[in-house]
């Protein structure tokens, strides 16, 4: 394993790279650089980071719905910033992200409610899939802060177990597509309002007729 210190020569910022090299051949130890430090074309760089200064947005990670509203957008982005230093953390943050959603901006009653049951307040003024994606943020973000006693390895308590990278990258797609209905719902809502009367009645009776 090699460590670097490289300086940027535009902004003066450095940079610690750590690179693992793995060898192809069978050489000795010392054979690693040949005479003028060169790496020996029979080794190999198998994996290259940058370890300072520390890499916390995630590229999986996507951007922010256009739709998602700023106290929440900063939420969001607070909850990205921590994935790559600690996914569990990353989970408890996009569950907030949506309690604040749900809390200031589609229940906003000012009363004290659980995450379940601003959920359930919330589930007739969406479409049926906005619930599915809540419910499931809602899951995984209690599994990650407060795993189920029967499952802990001992009587004190273990929430060591390893958070599952890939489950919490789709917390970030499912709140980003909760924004992206809601907001495309409420735009198609006041499309459809601004039709003139005559359109909506015949609307209105065309989907009569076929309810029958």
């Amino acid at each position: 394993r090699s460590f670097y210190s490289l300086e940027c020569m535009t902004c003066n910022n450095s940079y610690f790279i750590c690179e693992d090299i793995k060898q192809k051949h069978l050489l000795k130890r010392n054979d690693i650089f040949s005479v003028n430090r060169q790496l020996n074309p029979q080794w190999g760089v198998e994996n290259q980071k940058v370890i300072y200064p520390q890499q916390v947005n995630d590229p999986r990670i996507p951007n922010p719905s256009k739709y998602m509203p700023d106290d929440v957008r900063n939420m969001y982005k607070e909850a990205a910033s921590v994935f790559s230093l600690s996914p569990r953390s990353s989970a408890a943050l996009i569950r907030l992200t949506l309690e604040t959603l749900l809390k200031k901006h589609l229940v906003n009653d000012g009363k004290e409610h659980s995450l379940n049951i601003m959920i359930g307040m919330s589930n007739s003024q969406q479409p049926e899939l906005v619930t599915e994606f809540m419910d499931m943020i809602r899951k995984s973000g209690n599994e990650e802060v407060h795993p189920k006693y029967e499952q802990l390895e001992h009587e004190w308590g273990d929430i060591t177990k390893d958070t599952n990278k890939e489950e919490v990258l789709y917390l970030f797609n499912y709140i980003n597509s909760i924004c992206d209905l809601l907001g495309i719902a409420n735009k198609m809502q006041s499309d459809y309002d601004a039709l003139p009367d005559s359109q909506k009645r015949a609307i209105k009776n065309r989907n009569y007729k076929y309810q029958k």
